[in-house]
């Protein structure tokens, strides 16, 4: 039974341009919003489904369109609080890349073929499991007694949580087996159907909230400081892979690791499988999702992932997720509910995004109350007006997606949607091109939309990740006149008496404001890079330009060099793999802005910015720049990409000066011809692939 692919988002369909970059930005920050509502604050907005359709639409538009692979996507999880002791995982608790069809299956054993380069008669096996709607949890046994329980927390960082996981009957405090001397057990946390009905009857009872599903049950049981409330909470758990462990403990397969599982007293997931084939792995699916209301737990997906532990180590990880795994999304849950009023979200970049006010709505467990509507091109096509009764789908993990309207229920007075001719911040005039999906608001930082949404991208996690300095926080400052741009956020101490007394801040939580801003007065150059919201440049880029050119003040130097196009500069900065002409094109525009350069000249006596150096392994070509050309027979483009940058060094576009090697496979190119003129040293295939056994 083949499901029918899903038809293509239709921003996708629109040619992408600078403009669009616009929409992603916008597209991410409200990922980030709804992750946080989600995992940290455990009171969602919208449903799983509405959620993954977000991610899932960024996803689309990045594989669609990789030269925007510099827009990078922050991993999912919660933030950590001051609650609990925080812990650093030593393997990173990546989440999984969302499949919605069998075709999205295919396409993944398709690319994980590719980057194996498997033959056709090297069939991939897989292990399937459902994919539980609970809480991820790492714990740590040493010599087999249980020492250390750990949150998922953002996937870096977790909550250490040890001795409300020791209520928790299916988790052994001793392993049996005999078990090795050190290993990190990886699972789900979650509540039965039943017990959720209870707990949420006993919330009744006692006129408390009742939870939106089991799963932010589970995760505000965790959290409770009572262990005695937790143990009442009946939660359950399975064991489902591992983290760091020790030379005394292997094994071959995923199979043979839930195997070992069991020995060591631990509870897997009794509808796990091993299949050899596609339709295998199919009816699997198929089987799960006819029984999926019988289950004692609730499920959003099945997991795929491949079998061979040899080969889960060869595809390695992406930036936030495994390669050699996927989550396949259930089918969407569809329901009705009314447009009540279309508001106008204003991004850092001026962009901006229509968003439908509904009727809250149960769906999936969740209340939904807030639609994107992604573009008025979109609304035009859908004829989504105010008033009008939609249908929406919840579908995996993805955000509410608009099916259509019903129009037997729209009001006889019901009127077209008209775009927003003025900024709803600045009152200035927007501006749409006719070949674009986006409109933008194009006064800059005069726009205080603008500039509070790059005020709130300046100091988050991923930037200077400043403790206290919360999104309505930043907006009073703004609105009071305290702060203008970066730079007064490093001058908030001079407002202190100011400050105390005003909405939810009294002198213990000034104080640990200012602390928290002190603390944050040195920053990697990378963050700092990310942190200044140049348009195009996200965690990657900056990445990549941080290690390019190492310190802030060579940076700025190369960019006003780079103005001029045709100089040794600006060719060096379009070489740089991921950096094309139009994103150079901005990187220079911005260091050579006399605002930006004011800024940055203020900014630079309150901060010291740390020089980089590359987290990577250390090996002879570490920080060099290296540069592929032809088919390679032994491994994927991608493959080669991944043993580069672990060596540590640089992957170069184009042959330059600048280039220290260039790796040949067959049928190469031009670049051949370039590194001959220029004496670069040409690697061929064979030493290529001795290099990398080292």
């Amino acid at each position: 039974m083949k499901q029918e692919k899903p038809q293509q988002n239709y921003l996708i369909k629109t040619k992408m341009n600078i403009e669009t970059l616009d929409y992603i930005n916008n597209l991410l920050k409200r990922i980030e919003y709804h992750n946080k509502q989600y995992h940290t604050d455990d009171n969602p907005e919208i449903t799983d489904y509405e959620f993954d359709k977000l991610c899932k639409e960024y996803d689309d538009i990045i594989s669609e369109n990789p030269e925007f692979h510099f827009l990078e996507r922050k991993s999912i999880g919660s933030q950590t609080s001051d609650q609990f002791e925080k812990f650093k995982h030593a393997k990173p608790m990546g989440s999984l890349v969302n499949a919605f069809t069998f075709d999205d299956v295919r396409d993944f054993i398709d690319k994980t073929n590719k980057f194996l380069s498997l033959k056709n008669n090297n069939k991939l096996e897989f292990m399937c499991e459902p994919k539980i709607d609970g809480l991820s949890i790492s714990l740590l046994y040493l010599n087999g007694s249980l020492t250390k329980a750990i949150t998922r927390g953002d996937g870096s960082i977790g909550e250490v949580v040890t001795e409300n996981i020791k209520t928790i009957k299916d988790i052994p405090h001793i392993l049996t087996g005999p078990p090795p001397k050190f290993i990190e057990i990886r699972g789900e946390i979650f509540m039965t159907k039943k017990n959720f009905e209870q707990l949420n009857q006993l919330q009744i009872q006692r006129s408390e909230k009742m939870f939106a599903n089991p799963r932010n049950a589970a995760a505000g049981s965790i959290r409770q400081k009572s262990v005695e409330v937790i143990k009442n909470r009946k939660l359950n758990f399975f064991a489902f892979s591992v983290g760091e462990f020790t030379e005394d403990f292997t094994f071959n397969t995923q199979k043979e690791l839930l195997n070992k599982f069991k020995k060591m007293g631990l509870i897997t997931n009794n509808e796990n499988l091993e299949v050899r084939d596609f339709e295998s792995l199919e009816k699997f699916y198929y089987n799960i999702l006819s029984r999926r209301n019988s289950l004692d737990y609730e499920i959003d997906g099945i997991v795929y992932k491949i079998n061979s532990i040899e080969l889960q180590n060869r595809l390695g990880n992406l930036s936030r997720a495994p390669r050699w795994a996927i989550a396949h999304k259930l089918p969407p849950e569809i329901v009705e509910t009314t447009i009540i009023k279309i508001d106008t979200q204003v991004g850092r970049t001026g962009a901006l995004t229509p968003v439908g006010k509904l009727t809250p709505i149960k769906i999936g467990g969740v209340i939904v109350s807030n639609v994107s509507l992604h573009n008025e091109d979109e609304i035009f096509r859908k004829d989504i007006r105010v008033g009008d009764t939609i249908k929406i789908q919840r579908a995996g993990d993805v955000i509410p997606q608009i099916l259509g309207v019903n129009l037997q229920k729209r009001p006889q007075n019901s009127k077209m949607y008209s775009p927003p001719q003025l900024c709803p911040s600045c009152n200035n005039k927007t501006i749409k091109p006719s070949d674009e999906a986006i409109r933008r608001c194009m006064a800059g930082v005069s726009c205080p939309a603008q500039s509070i949404e790059k005020l709130k991208h300046f100091v988050s996690k991923n930037a200077f990740n400043i403790d206290g300095l919360g999104d309505k926080l930043i907006e009073l400052l703004f609105n009071e006149k305290i702060i203008s741009d970066f730079n007064d956020i490093f001058l908030i101490e001079q407002h202190k008496d100011y400050l105390i007394g005003r909405e939810g801040l009294g002198p213990l939580s000034v104080s640990k404001l200012l602390k928290s801003i002190n603390s944050k007065r040195r920053i990697k150059l990378n963050k700092l890079i990310y942190a200044l919201g140049i348009r195009q440049i996200g965690e990657t880029n900056s990445k990549l330009l941080a290690l390019n050119y190492s310190t802030f003040d060579n940076l700025c130097n190369e960019m006003v060099k780079a103005e001029d196009l045709s100089s040794e500069a600006f060719q060096k900065l379009v070489s740089i793999d991921q950096i094309g002409e139009k994103v150079a094109n901005d990187l220079v525009a911005f260091f050579n802005s006399d605002l930006n350069k004011n800024i940055f000249k203020k900014l630079l006596t309150n901060i010291e910015i740390e020089n980089y150096t590359s987290s990577f392994n250390e090996s002879p070509y570490t920080g060099k720049t290296i540069v592929l050309t032809g088919t390679l027979s032994n491994m994927s483009r991608e493959e080669a990409k991944y043993l580069i940058q672990n060596m540590g060094a640089k992957i170069g576009n184009s042959v330059s000066k600048n280039t220290d090697f260039l790796i040949v496979g067959e049928n190469p190119g031009s670049k051949v011809k370039k590194a001959i003129e220029l004496n670069i040293k040409i690697i061929d295939e064979e030493e290529w692939s001795n290099i990398t056994k080292k």
